[in-house]
């Protein structure tokens, strides 16, 4: 058999030696760089500057000693307004005398005016109205003449009777009149009443349109015809005093 024979001794090589002296050199030369670099010197510290005030101190031994003379005091002079001179007085002057012409007005030719026609239509009472109203009349056309009327009336031989005097009216006190508006037909009969005016008490007023309504009248004409017509009554209720 045939054996290897190794050296005893083997050498790193040359490269290997020479990178380690490198790295061995570089690290002493850090070293003495961090060893000779200078310390950095410390900050100065600024004091502010001390302010010294001298303060006098007074002697004991010196006080203040009042004056043997009171300071006289002052008086005042007051100064006297100037007086202001008063504005003079103007002597008022006369009024002028102003003449003005009398100037004399001119009468206006008086217009002479024909006297107005009489008027034929006759007043009637304003509560009063006729059933037949008259046809309107145009206001350039003369007026035409009234219809005769006879308003209707009671007649002196008719026996009307009287009104009651309700006794309930009597024990309160109760008067005061009636005025009743009653539509006479041709016949002369009361065809409708109406209260126009109360007495204030609706017992007055019932007993007296009760009461008309038995009456007889001679019924109103118009153009000499017997017409219906309204007629206005008042019946008056008074206590006596014996009753």
């Amino acid at each position: 058999m045939s054996t290897l024979a190794l050296p005893s001794n083997p050498q790193p090589p040359r490269a290997v030696v020479f990178l380690l002296a490198l790295i061995l050199e570089a690290g002493i030369l850090a070293v003495l760089a961090l060893c000779l670099r200078p310390s950095p010197l410390p900050r100065p510290v600024i004091t502010p500057p001390m302010a010294v005030q001298l303060v006098s101190w007074p002697h004991p031994g010196a006080t203040p000693q009042p004056s043997p003379h009171p300071p006289s005091p002052r008086t005042t002079v007051p100064i006297a307004p100037k007086p202001v001179p008063a504005p003079p007085r103007l002597s008022p002057r006369p009024p002028r005398e102003v003449k003005v012409p009398l100037r004399t007005p001119r009468l206006a030719p008086t217009k002479r005016v024909a006297p107005a026609a009489p008027s034929t239509i006759s007043r009637m009472p304003a509560a009063v109205t006729s059933a037949a109203a008259s046809p309107a009349v145009p206001a350039l056309a003369p007026s035409p003449p009234a219809p005769a009327e006879t308003r209707p009336s009671i007649p002196a031989y008719a026996r009307n009777p009287a009104p009651e005097y309700p006794q309930s009216a009597r024990w309160d006190g109760e008067e005061g009149t009636v005025m009743l508006r009653v539509l006479v037909s041709v016949s002369g009969l009361p065809e409708k009443i109406t209260v126009a005016h109360s007495s204030g008490y609706s017992s007055l007023d019932r007993a007296a349109e009760q009461t008309v309504r038995h009456w007889r009248f001679t019924p109103g004409t118009r153009d000499g015809k017997v017409v219906p017509m309204w007629v206005e009554i008042p019946i008056r209720f008074r206590l006596n005093n014996g009753s």
